[in-house]
């Protein structure tokens, strides 16, 4: 289903979301596609966690369920 994805690196699990949002800057994710890549079955629970990294600055809240990495300055 994801043809492309950078290695992930990250040791944990907001590493790993961090390097895939930079991969696709422009790009808005669900959170189920987020939880597909990570390989994690309890999708309501990953969500919340993206809700409270958005947050707390780690990452964008776009819209419902849509995330995003952060903007950067210019």
């Amino acid at each position: 289903m994801y043809a492309f994805f950078p290695h992930l690196s990250s040791p944990d699990r907001r590493g790993k979301v961090l390097q895939l949002l930079a991969a696709q800057p422009w790009r808005a994710w669900k959170g189920s596609e987020l939880a597909a890549i990570l390989a994690i079955d309890n999708v309501n629970s990953f969500r919340g966690q993206l809700s409270q990294w958005s947050h707390q600055g780690y990452i964008n809240k776009i819209g419902p369920a849509l995330y995003g990495s952060m903007p950067t300055s210019a």
